[in-house]
């Protein structure tokens, strides 16, 4: 064996023992950006189950904050055409009808005196790093708050809320993670309140991040909502 090529060989013995001294919170920071290659076909369903009342009901905070990220996108073919706040989003598709699986558990929910399926949401997209990852919108009609009223540079008046509404969003580190920042208002318990009420009604709030298995079904609890979910790793980004 030459010189060289023993170098060559000490050189990456030397690099790959470095690497293995590595944390593994270290390497997921590292590998948080990176845009992996395969596709995701994501399917959720957004719900609200009755919470226990009396002495063993969930306290309702006074105040919570709205769900926020700042890269977001509303999936082609799902209400608005690839709404997206920054240009360089990679492109969220709507997942077609035929290629969902989660309506059993739709109709079960919906046959449930104890819960109330309020949205099915299903989509493809890249398997993306944390850091370009992308939310989407819970429903798909709600816009997330601007940068500017996040930060307090612009006032943000009271606006309409839909029973339950935030962001989800699948990523990769290490591992493949979902993450669910939702809000529930409480006049979704029930009653019909006044316009005020919809606007300034106290929040529940569900913020998750859970590590998945792909092609498992998964559920994010909370005594007042929940959602099942389920992320399945596909060769064939067509979602249509």
């Amino acid at each position: 064996m030459s010189r060289g090529v023993r170098l060559a060989w000490r050189l990456a013995a030397a690099v790959a023992a470095a690497a293995a001294l590595l944390p593994a919170a270290a390497q997921e920071e590292a590998e948080a950006g990176a845009q992996a290659d395969g596709w995701y076909e994501v399917e959720a369903i957004v719900f609200r189950q009755w919470e226990q009342g009396g002495r063993h009901a969930e306290r309702w905070p006074t105040r919570a904050d709205e769900p926020h990220y700042p890269a977001w996108q509303v999936p082609a073919g799902c209400g608005d055409e690839g709404v997206a706040r920054n240009a360089d989003s990679p492109s969220l598709r709507c997942l077609g009808a035929d290629r969902r699986q989660l309506a059993p558990h739709w109709q079960a929910l919906s046959r449930s005196d104890a819960y109330e399926p309020l949205y099915h949401l299903a989509w493809v997209q890249p398997a993306l790093g944390r850091e370009a990852s992308v939310a989407v919108p819970v429903p798909y009609s709600w816009r997330p708050p601007t940068e500017a009223a996040v930060t307090g540079q612009e006032a943000q008046p009271p606006r309409y809320r839909p029973p339950v509404y935030g962001l989800l969003r699948i990523y990769e580190a290490r591992h493949l993670h979902a993450v669910a920042d939702l809000r529930l208002t409480r006049w979704a318990a029930g009653g019909a309140p006044r316009a005020e009420a919809l606007v300034r009604a106290p929040l529940h709030r569900l913020v998750q991040d859970r590590q998945l298995r792909s092609g498992e079904l998964h559920y994010l609890d909370h005594p007042a909502m929940g959602v099942l979910i389920t992320v399945r790793s596909v060769s064939d980004p067509r979602g249509d």
